[in-house]
């Protein structure tokens, strides 16, 4: 049934994971792209602020998009836009990698209200942390795609074969969700204007109890988990000195084993009933394994491997658990604004998170060194996780 919880699970995790695979597309493909457009490989630091500037404002500003079209509708427009920004990086060079960008992070920014807005209608408070954590599998799944799949299409097709390819995929995907309009279509105004709700996702962080503090860990914990992403397999290339075949392959790794690691948190958070402790002990793991990643250096590939693989149980593992935190904080029938307030300050710390380690790297000419540093993100994220789960709820 088009209209159930199943269904619904199933097109926001595919729709989450495409629209992930677009965002990692020029980081994983840097190594190849960046000397054809112009651009150091590091540059990537300044494509993901773009991104993710462009994807801030879109979920802060989604509530009356998301009111007057519904669910399927924006998630067509955000696939669209996506594979629109494909086109762009094309058609324009380092231009359309700007252009293209953005364009980019406005899909992004659109996919994660608009699955909330459905999901928190249709999954029940008992199963709340396990749903959201299961939709939030398409990041990691995303990501995953990304690393093993766009080293080997640049490989037969060359990187701009690989870019036409998601260009492709994106615009198919977004047809196909218009089948999902109609099943949707309960929770949507056609005559609220797109002014509806501005302002809300602001109002929910300013008025609902801990949301504030909850937004303040999405950003820090952002900030970390995207440099992870944009940067691993450049690192592995520059730093590691491993074929970008392999450090693909580490990257799709890492994002695999945080998609496993969603769903073990979001159990793990119904069973403990404290979303807030739960990310507090996935930040304490993440800011170990970033320590570790200057002594990596002189490790053996496969204790590399398995550092990457706790990276990605926990950077990559926090989020649905805090999406499901934000659903169980907002207000009731504000799903959608309160993630959108939410996700507005993530994206914000994903700017800064990837700037500061290109800035750092640029500085210090250590990928490892830098990452060590970023740790401080999640390590002040934890420490609010931990006093906010100790607070009445």
């Amino acid at each position: 049934m088009l209209g159930g919880l199943g269904a619904a699970l199933a097109a926001t995790t595919a729709a989450q994971a495409l629209a992930t695979l677009t965002v990692f597309m020029l980081p994983v493909l840097a190594p190849l792209a960046a000397r054809d457009l112009g651009a150091a490989p590091h540059w990537v630091g300044w494509q993901i602020a773009c991104v993710y500037l462009a994807a801030s404002a879109t979920s802060m500003l989604s509530a009356g998009a998301l009111r007057r079209f519904g669910s399927a509708r924006c998630t067509q427009l955000a696939l669209a836009a996506a594979g629109s920004g494909c086109l762009a990086v094309l058609a324009a060079g380092l231009p359309g990698a700007v252009l293209g960008s953005f364009l980019i992070g406005f899909g992004y920014g659109l996919t994660n209200p608009a699955a909330t807005e459905v999901l928190a209608r249709l999954a029940p408070a008992r199963r709340r942390n396990m749903v959201f954590a299961v939709k939030q599998t398409g990041v990691p799944i995303g990501g995953a795609l990304a690393g093993l799949l766009l080293p080997t299409l640049a490989a037969g097709l060359g990187w701009r074969g690989a870019v036409l390819a998601v260009a492709m995929l994106l615009l198919a995907a977004a047809l196909g969700f218009g089948v999902l309009h109609r099943p949707w279509a309960g929770e949507r105004d056609p005559a609220a204007p797109l002014r509806t709700g501005l302002g809300g996702g602001w109002r929910a962080l300013r008025d609902q109890p801990g949301m504030a503090g909850l937004a303040a860990i999405s950003a820090l914990y952002s900030g970390f988990q995207l440099a992870l992403g944009a940067f691993t397999v450049t690192m592995l290339v520059e730093e590691f000195g491993w074929s970008p075949v392999a450090a693909g392959i580490v990257a799709a790794v890492t994002q695999a084993v945080g998609a496993a690691a969603r769903l073990v948190w979001g159990l793990a958070a119904d069973a403990w009933g404290s979303g807030m402790l739960t990310l507090a002990a996935i930040g304490g793991i993440t800011v170990a394994c970033g320590l570790a990643l200057p002594l990596a250096l002189a490790w053996p590939s496969a204790a590399v491997i398995g550092l990457f693989g706790l990276l990605g149980g926990s950077a990559a593992g926090w989020n649905g658990v805090l999406m499901a935190e934000a659903a169980r904080l907002a207000a009731p029938g504000r799903a959608g604004e309160a993630t959108g307030g939410v996700l507005a300050v993530a994206f914000a710390g994903v700017v800064v998170g990837p700037s500061l380690l290109g800035a750092a790297v640029g500085a210090a000419g250590s990928y490892a060194l830098a990452f060590a540093l970023l740790a401080l993100l999640p390590a002040s994220g934890a420490v609010i996780a931990w006093r906010n789960a100790r607070l009445p709820s």
